[in-house]
């Protein structure tokens, strides 16, 4: 989804979550809102726990990453962003039948 703050995107997600559990595509109705510095740790060896903890949460509904384009970060190399992002793509992967990502 894209959009200015406030025109509802987080609300059209928690819709979307609804109809999915309603359509039995996921197994809990819920919708997780996280955003860069929920899945981004500041420090080697961080990023992997607290990315796999946001996941844990969502499992079974929606995790809906709040301007997730800030997830990646080319022009510092000492961003961990890139890190969480791996890990999404493998969990979304191996999981697809257990989570949804907006």
């Amino acid at each position: 989804f894209t959009g200015s703050p406030g025109t509802g995107k987080t609300t059209v997600g928690l819709k979307m979550a609804d109809i999915l559990y309603q359509l039995g595509y996921i197994k809990k109705g819920h919708l997780l809102t996280v955003t860069r510095d929920d899945l981004v740790g500041q420090y080697i060896g961080h990023t992997a726990p607290k990315t796999k903890e946001v996941l844990k949460k969502a499992m079974g509904g929606v995790l809906f990453i709040d301007e997730a384009y800030y997830l990646y970060k080319p022009d510092n190399e000492r961003d961990y962003g890139s890190e969480a992002i791996e890990i999404l793509l493998q969990v979304m992967e191996n999981q697809r039948d257990e989570l949804v990502v907006i």
